[in-house]
């Protein structure tokens, strides 16, 4: 279990950090040292491990659980990323939820000031920052809206103001009210995540984030977005090694999303040609999905 919470006026202290890790190779290790310098004692980290076959934990073995600030809980099986961070959660006890990949790096300070963010609007659920990728871009998805059936079609074909994505639109200089932030990195407040049930485990996988998302606000919080500050997202280190599974999980995903918070704006009789559409764009994307992982394109 979680160490007990820190003295109040350390911010770190209290943060319970979720990584739900699978095959992140040495990212895992990366990540923790970026939240933790030299091994400092805060914040709190747990780890879910969902059954990894790489030596991802090999770095953590040394560690000493209750003294090092340390839960390392070995699945044995991969139940998915909803379910290991609900797992996580299991696992904490602190004001803060960090749902962090493992193939992230984030800065202590970076993590205080997305406290700050959140003590400063006690209306918010949720914050994060600028999720860049190694290179240092923005990445798509680190601010996004909610999805509609609308936006959806703009998003998939490129076109129209209502695209999900808004990476590619001037970020505002000083932080802001958001629909939706990077999946990558989420503080969220433990008795906001508790209220609405913490994640979706029905999803397969990905838009678990944005159902999370939506029912935060429509639990009535906000959402908050930092560009002042920046985590380093690597992206795709499990993931690009099933690039084709990946791909039908987040078409089922979609279908999933829209029939839970978009009926009002989606009638009936479209549904069957939705899914038609989602089945029929995902059978012509595996070839390419496939080739890409198989021929090393895949991230």
């Amino acid at each position: 279990m979680s160490r007990a919470a820190g003295p109040p006026d350390t911010p770190l202290a209290r943060v319970d950090v979720a990584i739900v890790n699978y095959n992140a190779g040495d990212w895992l290790a990366r990540c923790i040292e970026s939240l933790r310098p030299d091994r400092a004692g805060e914040p709190n980290v747990i780890v879910v491990d969902n059954g990894s076959s790489d030596a991802s934990l090999h770095a953590l073995d040394d560690a000493e659980p209750g003294r090092d600030g340390l839960t390392v809980d070995r699945l044995g099986r991969n139940t998915g990323f909803a379910a290991g961070v609900n797992r996580a959660a299991g696992h904490a006890s602190r004001e803060f939820l960090l749902v962090l990949n493992p193939d992230c790096l984030l800065a202590p300070a970076v993590l205080a000031r997305l406290i700050e963010e959140l003590d400063g609007h006690p209306e918010a659920a949720m914050v994060s920052g600028k999720v860049v990728g190694t290179d240092g871009d923005e990445q798509r998805g680190s601010r996004r809206l909610l999805p509609t059936p609308r936006r959806v079609i703009g998003e998939m074909l490129r076109v129209g103001g209502e695209r999900i994505d808004r990476t590619g639109t001037p970020a505002p200089r000083s932080s802001v009210e958001v629909e939706a932030v990077s999946g990558a990195c989420m503080l969220v407040r433990r008795a906001a995540f508790d209220r609405i049930g913490g994640m979706d485990e029905r999803y397969p996988l990905h838009f678990e984030d944005l159902d999370l998302f939506a029912r935060l606000r429509a639990a009535g919080w906000t959402l908050r977005w930092v560009p002042g500050v920046e985590i380093v997202h690597a992206g795709g280190g499990s993931s690009g090694t099933r690039p084709v599974g990946v791909l039908w999980a987040k078409h089922r995903g979609l279908w999933r999303y829209l029939a839970n918070h978009c009926r009002a704006a989606w009638p009936a009789w479209q549904r069957p040609l939705w899914l038609i559409a989602l089945i029929l764009h995902a059978a012509i994307r595996t070839p390419v999905a496939w080739a890409a992982g198989r021929f090393g394109g895949a991230r």
